[in-house]
C-alpha cells in the first residue's frame, strides 16, 4: 500500500522518460530488485536507453560491483513501453525524468495520475523546480514528493527527497523507504531554490566564475583545487565537521571575516563568465566549447573517467581495496 515503506515484495515502479537520467534511474531501481516500466514517447529512445543500460551493467561487472551472471535478471526487471497508460497502470511509484520544463512535467504527471492506481506516489527527479509548483497540477497533490537523483544515477548513492507544501508524511516516508530499499541514501531537503545539492554547486561555481571573470585565476586551477584538494577531504569531513574541528573562534576571526566579505554576491549568472560564454553561443560540451574547448577534449572519455572515479569511491565506501 502506498504511504508505507516498501516491504517484500518490493513495489512496482514506472520511470517516465528514457533519456540519460531516466535510463539511469530505471537501472538503479532494477539493480535494487524492483520491477520497472520505462516509458518514452518514441521506440527509438527506448532502444537507445536499453543499449546504454546494457553497457552500464557491463562496466559495473568489470569493476566488481555487479555479478555478470545477474545481468539477464537485472535487465528482465525493466519493461520498455511507449504506452503511457500501461506504464503507470498498477504502479506504486511513478517518477518522471523529462526535460526541466514546469508545464511539460505538470502535463505528464497529470496524464499519468489519471491512469494510475489510487494511492500511488508520484515523483520527479528535477534538480531545482519546486515540488509545490509541480504538485499543484495533480488532483491528489499530497501524493507527490520529489526524489532528485544525481548523475550518474545508478552510481551516486545520495538522493534528495523534497516534499512540497501539500505532500503527506506518508508519501515522503514511502519515497524514503523505496530509495533505502534499493541501496540509496536519501536526505530530506527543504523546498528552496536548488534544494541542497544544486544550491551548494551554484555557490561554488558563482565564486570561482567570479574569480575567473576578474582574471585572478583559470578554470583549470579552480577545478584542480576541487578535484585534487577539497574533494579528497570531503568524504571524511563535511563543512560543519570541519568548522568544529578548526574552531568556531577561528571562523569568527579577522581572516575569516575578510574572506566572507570578499565572496561574490552576484545575483545573476549573466554577471559572470557563465553568462558571457552563453551570450557568445557557447553552452559547454553540447556546443563544443564552454570554459574548456571540448573540440580538443574527448567528452565521452571525460564522462567515462568521471564514472570510474565514482566507482573507485564506491569501492572504498564498501570497504574494498583500490589499487592505485
Amino acid at each position: 500500500m502506498a504511504g508505507q515503506p516498501p516491504n517484500d515484495p518490493l513495489p512496482g515502479t514506472a520511470v517516465l522518460g528514457a533519456g540519460t537520467m531516466g535510463a539511469q534511474i530505471a537501472l538503479s531501481l532494477a539493480l535494487g530488485g524492483v520491477h520497472v516500466r520505462l516509458w518514452a514517447r518514441r521506440a527509438e529512445s527506448l532502444a537507445d536507453s536499453a543499449m546504454r543500460m546494457d553497457g552500464a551493467i557491463d562496466v559495473l561487472a568489470e569493476n566488481g560491483l555487479a555479478d555478470p551472471s545477474d545481468k539477464s535478471e537485472i535487465l528482465a526487471r525493466i519493461e520498455h513501453t511507449t504506452d503511457l497508460d500501461h506504464a503507470v497502470y498498477g504502479r506504486d511509484f511513478v517518477i518522471e525524468a523529462i526535460s526541466e520544463d514546469v508545464s511539460l512535467k505538470q502535463e505528464l504527471l497529470r496524464r499519468s495520475e489519471r491512469s494510475s492506481r489510487n494511492g500511488a506516489v508520484f515523483s520527479s527527479t528535477t534538480s531545482a523546480i519546486s515540488p509545490t509548483a509541480l504538485q499543484s497540477a495533480l488532483e491528489c497533490p499530497s501524493s507527490f514528493c520529489i526524489a532528485h537523483y544525481a548523475q550518474p544515477a545508478h552510481l551516486v548513492q545520495l538522493v534528495e527527497v523534497v516534499p512540497g507544501s501539500e505532500t503527506s508524511d506518508a508519501a515522503t516516508d514511502f519515497t524514503i523507504g523505496l530509495l533505502e530499499s534499493t541501496g540509496k541514501s536519501p536526505v530530506l531537503c527543504p523546498d528552496i531554490p536548488g534544494f541542497l545539492w544544486a544550491r551548494i554547486q551554484h555557490a561554488v561555481l558563482r565564486e570561482f566564475a567570479s574569480l575567473v571573470g576578474q582574471g585572478l585565476v583559470t578554470p583549470e586551477a579552480c577545478d584542480k583545487v576541487l578535484k585534487e584538494g577539497y574533494a579528497t577531504r570531503l568524504p571524511a569531513m563535511g563543512a560543519f565537521e570541519h568548522a568544529d574541528l578548526a574552531g568556531l573562534d577561528l571562523l569568527n576571526g579577522s581572516a575569516a571575516k575578510a574572506v566572507w566579505a570578499d565572496l561574490s554576491n552576484a545575483g545573476d549568472p549573466a554577471e559572470t563568465p557563465v553568462g558571457t560564454l552563453f551570450a557568445e553561443g557557447h553552452t559547454g560540451m553540447r556546443s563544443g566549447r564552454g570554459f574548456y574547448d571540448w573540440r580538443q577534449r574527448n567528452s565521452d572519455a571525460f564522462v567515462a573517467q568521471r564514472d570510474q572515479e565514482i566507482i573507485r569511491r564506491i569501492k572504498l565506501q564498501r570497504g574494498g581495496r583500490v589499487v592505485l
